[in-house]
């Protein structure tokens, strides 16, 4: 490949790079810093899961009825919650799974809740997550009931 091509392909790469950086900054709003959170995983169900991600972001493995104890480092979210936030949480059960999918919503936080990004897979299949300071137990966590029993 001659000097030449070589250049403009490392211009547009470049360019894409810059648009993908400015479209970034525009989605979180008017100099506003996104904030990291840990995240952690629960497991409510019968069936480990051998891993999980949170918007491509890789989380430990979980056995069945057990969570809360290893947090990856990890996940952004605005520092003000936005309404209509979703994230993409994906999770395999063993290591020759096909991966499964969830576009879940993110509820409501204040800005004193971002702690941890904390994910929840439920008995009945659906996945709940949550950005707080508070480990489940906690009287003011926000899964209750049946739910949030491991």
């Amino acid at each position: 490949m001659n000097h030449r091509l070589a250049s403009a392909a490392s211009l547009r790469r470049c360019g894409r790079l810059a648009m993908l950086a400015a479209l970034s900054l525009a989605m979180s709003g008017c100099g506003e810093e996104p904030i990291s959170v840990s995240m952690v995983g629960y497991n409510h169900t019968d069936v480990g899961i051998y891993a999980f991600e949170v918007n491509g972001r890789g989380g430990p493995n979980i056995w069945p009825h057990e969570g809360g104890g290893n947090f990856t480092c990890c996940v952004t979210v605005p520092r003000i919650y936005k309404p209509g936030m979703t994230a993409k949480i994906r999770w395999v059960h063993r290591i020759d799974d096909v991966p499964q999918e969830r576009i879940v919503p993110v509820p409501p936080y204040g800005p004193r809740d971002g702690g941890m990004f904390a994910v929840h897979f439920l008995r009945d299949g659906n996945v709940k997550v949550f950005v707080t300071m508070m480990g489940l137990g906690h009287p003011d966590y926000p899964l209750k009931g049946d739910e949030a029993r491991k």
